[in-house]
């Protein structure tokens, strides 16, 4: 990510991407970062989702590619909408498990709730941020969950009976689930969720490990971060390559804070609001402090 790099209208820009082998498959999502036009360039839709595979030799079926349902949700300010549209509509084999990707994505990045609303749906969110939590896979059951609109989360879903689930971003319908017996051959029936794929080494370890570095951020409702705001010839301070380092994070209320690269393992006691302590996160949006902990590596 480099937020002075562009490319003008008609010409194009190469990137290449070398995904080592134990990757963590997960949701992600691209957006521009261009310096003072992220915002506008989002607001236009330049947007979408971008999905790392798992290994699934490691997952049970449910999560599989075929039983997957992909819902890219925005709120561009006028409306909330589901894949581009008013109230995407997605069909489902009662009784059956599927994967439900998300990625919600507002200008601001302010949080609001996913909420699941009528029906006979239980869901379980498995994954945040591209990766898979740590807990066992039906820890974080419910019916509403906080996303920012900079947030993934991926859900275990499965509804018992023939009827209708209304998925809501905030206040506006963001698509409708429609539990029948469609015979799609989609879903799986089995009743065990399974269990995450192994993360590489590079998340493993850290609520133990002893950080070579602590930092505060403390971001500020006028876009400064410790008291300074953006210059590209003035970091704010500087990590080695591969060290654990251990920051406490500030004042995310009027925007997320987002660290790419490097996820962060919440170990504040308790967790940070929407985030649960011992998970993995890329975008913390909290009302307190938040002390996070990441491997400065390439995963």
């Amino acid at each position: 990510d480099d937020i002075t790099r562009f490319v003008s209208g008609g010409d194009c820009l190469d990137y290449t991407w070398d995904i080592p082998s134990d990757h963590p498959g997960g949701t992600n999502w691209y957006h521009p970062h261009y310096h003072t036009l992220t915002n506008d360039q989002t607001q236009s839709g330049a947007f979408g989702m971008m999905i790392i595979d798992d290994d699934y030799s490691r997952l049970n079926s449910w999560a599989h590619p075929r039983n997957e349902l992909l819902l890219l949700v925005s709120n561009m300010g006028s409306s909330v909408l589901g894949n581009g549209n008013r109230n995407e509509v997605f069909q489902v084999e009662v009784g059956s498990w599927y994967r439900l990707r998300v990625s919600t994505v507002e200008p601001s990045a302010r949080t609001a709730a996913l909420s699941f609303n009528g029906g006979s749906c239980t869901v379980y969110k498995v994954a945040s941020d591209g990766i898979w939590h740590n807990s066992a896979l039906t820890t974080y059951s419910g019916s509403s969950f906080d996303m920012t609109g900079a947030s993934r989360a991926d859900y275990a879903i499965s509804c018992a009976a023939v009827g209708s689930t209304t998925i809501k971003w905030g206040r506006g319908d963001a698509a409708t689930i429609e539990a029948g017996k469609f015979d799609s051959n989609t879903g799986s029936i089995e009743r065990d969720l399974g269990n995450a794929p192994p993360k590489p080494a590079s998340l493993t370890g850290l609520n133990t490990a002893n950080p070579d570095g602590t930092f505060v951020i403390s971001m500020s409702d006028n876009a400064t971060i410790n008291g300074q705001s953006w210059d590209e010839e003035v970091p704010l301070g500087a990590i080695r390559y591969d060290g654990i380092y251990e920051w406490t994070i500030i004042g995310t209320g009027a925007h997320p804070y987002h660290q790419y690269l490097y996820p962060m393992l919440i170990v504040e006691p308790g967790g940070c609001g929407l985030h649960e302590e011992g998970e993995f996160y890329d975008t913390i949006s909290a009302p307190d402090s938040c002390r996070v902990r990441f491997y400065s590596i390439h995963i």
